[in-house]
């Protein structure tokens, strides 16, 4: 298949992953390519200042435990910025969209090979409370019947609000460590 592509760096990977998929073990369907899509929220009693770093490549190390992103491009942060992740023996390519620190919002899309596709918005909001209200928004589409299942497994409804209920949890239960982390807490 011949296909002019006038895009560079990360945009063609992205595109070779996606078309590499399309052509890799298992074959594709058009059926396969469902899209999901799911939003869930949580409270954390941090400002949105102060969370939105824990939603970034450096960040979400301080509370997911096997969460080891590797930066190839930028600062983890930044708009523009790529890392790659390994998790149950798939590698997925992340490339930061928008990190906006006055809106508090960060926007990725990620590709999963073979998988899936898609992006992942999170905005932070307060509470009211002297906390905020995180919003995560997965938009997903399958790359194979393998990711089809996954998408239907993983992400139905029922298992989206327990990953929002997780999620909750693990960053409340490694709160010494993200204060520590950010200097938010006196050293004894």
């Amino acid at each position: 298949m011949y296909m002019e592509a006038y895009t560079i760096g990360l945009g063609q990977m992205m595109l070779c992953a996606v078309l590499s998929g399309c052509h890799g073990a298992g074959g594709f369907s058009p059926a396969d390519a469902i899209t999901i899509a799911r939003s869930g929220s949580f409270e954390l009693d941090m400002t949105p200042d102060a969370a939105l770093p824990l939603f970034t490549a450096p960040g979400e190390k301080l509370w997911i435990d096997h969460w080891d992103p590797v930066i190839l491009s930028g600062d983890g942060f930044g708009a523009g910025t790529v890392f790659v992740t390994a998790h149950h023996g798939h590698t997925t390519y992340w490339h930061v969209v928008d990190y906006d620190s006055e809106a508090h919002h960060a926007r990725y899309v990620r590709v999963t090979p073979d998988v899936k596709t898609g992006s992942v918005d999170v905005t932070l909001e307060s509470n009211g409370k002297g906390g905020c209200v995180v919003r995560v928004t997965y938009r997903l589409t399958a790359l194979s019947a393998d990711g089809k299942a996954n998408l239907q497994e993983a992400y139905n409804a029922p298992k989206y609000a327990e990953m929002m209920k997780a999620w909750r949890t693990m960053i409340t239960d490694h709160r010494a460590q993200i204060d520590d982390h950010f200097g938010r807490r006196p050293r004894a």
